[in-house]
């Protein structure tokens, strides 16, 4: 049994989707660590150690290292929330409601939310009293005058700066700017959220969760830019496996799945969802597709993150990762690469700052 092998075994022990695991006497635990710190999975992959025969678990070293960096992912947790919950009390004594997208919604669907790494907060915020003000703006200068660095470099969200806590304050979800089918999406979301009267409020905060269906779709759309702009990592896919199988009764998968007909998400979803069954252990490598195995190496590769998507520089990374995904468009996208490239291309020269009708 190799080094992903185990992890993926330990993963479905952690989530308690398997109550017992068999692990090999000889394992190399350097490596299996490795491997989760860089699937995001760390913690998950821990707790299934945890349920390991003491004389089936890393050595005392390594396992004391391993647990180091758990309790710091928690403490990081815990101070996230303590942030996120401040800034909402904020927005809300200033008539601001605060949606988050994904972080805590996901990360209440799993057995220990403090155990789902999260390195920043999403948000969109919402007037209390459904006015028609800017309120993206106001909440920007909130925080300005609250003693905390925002940017604004980008069409899609500012950048909110706090201790302990990056905020992406969403001016817009979706990275819609010159693609006519995105904008639709975009358009649907807001109006999913916007609909939304503020019933489901995380206890003890002002935080909101959005509409299930708009979390569902919403998702979606964001491991799919993540696969073509930088790539997928097993967390990617748990998230979507825990949030979707807690809230199953609640997603109407009928309009789900016309859904990402129409939003053109169909040939990576599938395979997607294929991930999600291999993670959970319900198929094996051998019924995987040739195509459900690119995704599946992609999945185990190292990200390629750029650094930036501001400024010029940004856009060439963006327009560089575009170019060394092509294969992706191939397989798991209706547009082509060369689209993808103009559409990019037509954002940024003709709707710099772009506004919704």
């Amino acid at each position: 049994m190799d080094t992903k092998d185990v992890l993926l075994k330990l993963v479905r022990l952690g989530i308690g989707v398997e109550e017992t695991t068999s692990i090999p006497e000889k394992v190399n635990w350097s490596a299996v660590r490795a491997l989760a710190n860089l699937q995001g999975l760390s913690s998950i992959v821990l707790d299934g150690i945890g349920l390991l025969p003491e004389n089936n678990r890393p050595p005392k070293a390594i396992l004391l290292q391993w647990i180091g960096r758990v309790m710091r992912e928690e403490a990081s947790y815990e101070s996230q929330q303590k942030a996120a919950t401040e800034m909402g009390s904020l927005f809300y004594a200033n008539n601001i409601r605060t949606y988050v997208l994904k972080g805590i919604v996901v990360s209440e669907c799993y057995p220990k939310p403090n155990h789902r790494r999260s390195a920043d907060m999403d948000c969109f915020l919402l007037p209390l009293n459904n006015d028609d003000v800017d309120v993206w703006e106001d909440g920007n200068k909130l925080m300005e005058q609250a003693g905390f660095e925002v940017k604004r470099n980008y069409y899609k969200n500012s950048t909110i700066y706090v201790p302990e806590l990056t905020v992406e304050n969403h001016h817009f979800m979706t990275p819609y700017r010159g693609n006519k089918r995105m904008t639709r999406l975009e358009v649907l979301l807001q109006e999913m959220i916007k609909k939304d009267h503020g019933e489901d409020v995380f206890e003890g905060t002002h935080l909101y969760r959005p509409p299930v269906m708009f979390s569902a779709i919403f998702l979606i759309e964001h491991a799919y830019s993540h696969f073509l702009h930088e790539g997928l990592t097993w967390r990617h896919v748990l998230d979507w496996m825990m949030f979707s199988r807690k809230h199953a009764d609640e997603i109407d998968w009928i309009r789900l799945e016309s859904l990402i007909d129409e939003f053109g998400f169909r040939k990576f979803y599938r395979t997607y969802c294929r991930m999600g069954k291999l993670l959970m252990g319900e198929i094996s490598d051998a019924e995987l597709s040739d195509v459900d195995k690119k995704m599946l190496s992609d999945v185990w590769d190292k990200l390629d993150l750029h650094e930036s998507n501001m400024g010029v520089k940004g856009k060439l990374e963006l327009a560089g990762n575009t170019w060394r995904a092509r294969w992706k468009y191939h397989y798991f996208s209706e547009l082509s690469m060369f689209q993808a490239l103009w559409i990019q291309a037509k954002g940024v020269l003709f709707m710099k700052n772009p506004k919704l009708d």
